[in-house]
């Protein structure tokens, strides 16, 4: 008897509108209301938008460090279900981040890279741009294990 838990999708099905579809089916709440949006997605490098809001500021207008991590982590999870080719239940070993320069008005352009997929361990790196300035405002390393 099939799983209901878990969304059923192939690699090949697994496009821009599949990933936003996981997003909002495995992701807290509060994670959704980061308002990340899925651009393109693919097995070695997928990428989405942070949007600019209000709720995601802290003092002087930019995006705090805390969203943009969490925007940074739920990236990664579309990004590993699609390298490893369907829907797993995985979870974050690791996520190191520095942060280059603010995240302001215009929001970010993120980009996923998957440097390596093991039969246990994915390892991601997720570069931020800020979208008014072209420039990289925070670049991060995650790990995550397949459960």
């Amino acid at each position: 008897m099939p799983d209901d838990s878990k969304p059923e999708t192939t690699a090949d099905e697994f496009d821009a509108a599949a990933a936003a579809a996981l997003l909002a089916d495995v992701t807290a709440p509060w994670v959704r209301d980061l308002g990340l949006e899925v651009k393109e997605i693919g097995r070695a490098q997928s990428h989405f938008v942070l949007p600019f809001s209000d709720q995601l500021t802290r003092d002087a207008g930019m995006i705090c460090g805390q969203a943009i991590v969490a925007a940074a982590d739920t990236a990664m999870i579309a990004a590993v279900t699609a390298a490893i080719g369907e829907y797993a239940p995985i979870t974050t070993v690791d996520i190191a981040s520095r942060f280059l320069r603010p995240l302001g008005a215009e929001g970010g352009d993120i980009t996923v890279d998957i440097l390596k997929v093991g039969r246990r361990l994915v390892v991601g790196r997720i570069s931020i741009t800020d979208r008014a300035s072209g420039k990289l405002a925070a670049e991060l390393n995650s790990t995550y294990a397949r459960l």
